[in-house]
């Protein structure tokens, strides 16, 4: 008798705890994404942002908190590419590998889609994110994206290869003269940052 109540014991118990550990209020939702690999980083003040291909989470440095941000807290998409902080706006910018945009604003999320929504032949992935000042440049893979974060809207996009043809842009930097660096898949690309011209390809060289 207590051999069969012994059994029934192990039998019971791990179906009761994978109960209790599976209960989720009704109508709620429970993420269960890894987060064992970080493709990207951001610091955001107090708060230290990494992003996995699925979901984002932060780390907050005032009270060590660890907090998770999906698509059940309102991200618009999965398959994060890359993040990017801009401090002059306190926005950060959250790029996906269908080229959708999500901007977190005093914890609102705001999606532009635009790159996503537009027909643009060839490849469209983000490649990487440069800010300056008020502006979050895109390197895509077929151009620069100039984004205005004060107006959450798309302003220019730079055709700079050969007879303004489609590049693959995977990394800007601006000096201290002003000179924008492109690195591209065909080469380093240069032009002057206050150049009122820039959509013009002919003013990178």
């Amino acid at each position: 008798m207590k051999i069969i109540k012994f059994t029934l014991v192990l039998l019971i118990l791990p179906l009761y705890l994978f109960c209790q550990n599976a209960q989720v209020p009704i109508g709620q939702w429970r993420d269960e994404l890894p987060y064992n690999f970080c493709n990207s980083v951001a610091e955001a003040g107090t708060r230290i942002y990494a992003s996995t291909p699925y979901a984002l989470f932060y780390y907050d440095k005032e009270d060590n908190s660890v907090t998770r941000i999906t698509k059940i807290q309102g991200l618009s998409d999965i398959g994060i590419t890359c993040i990017a902080y801009n401090s002059d706006t306190k926005t950060l910018i959250v790029t996906y590998s269908d080229a959708n945009i999500d901007l977190i604003k005093n914890n609102t999320i705001i999606n532009i889609s635009d790159i996503y929504r537009k027909t643009i032949l060839g490849n469209k992935t983000i490649n990487s994110i440069y800010c300056i000042g008020s502006d979050a440049y895109l390197l895509c893979g077929f151009g620069i994206v100039v984004m205005d974060l004060v107006k959450e809207e798309i302003r220019e996009t730079y055709y700079i290869g050969n007879g303004g043809s489609q590049v693959n842009v995977l990394g800007l930097v601006k000096d201290a003269s002003d000179t924008l660096w492109a690195s591209t898949e065909k080469g380093i690309y240069k032009a002057w940052y206050k150049d009122p011209n820039l959509a013009n390809y002919a003013v990178w060289k």
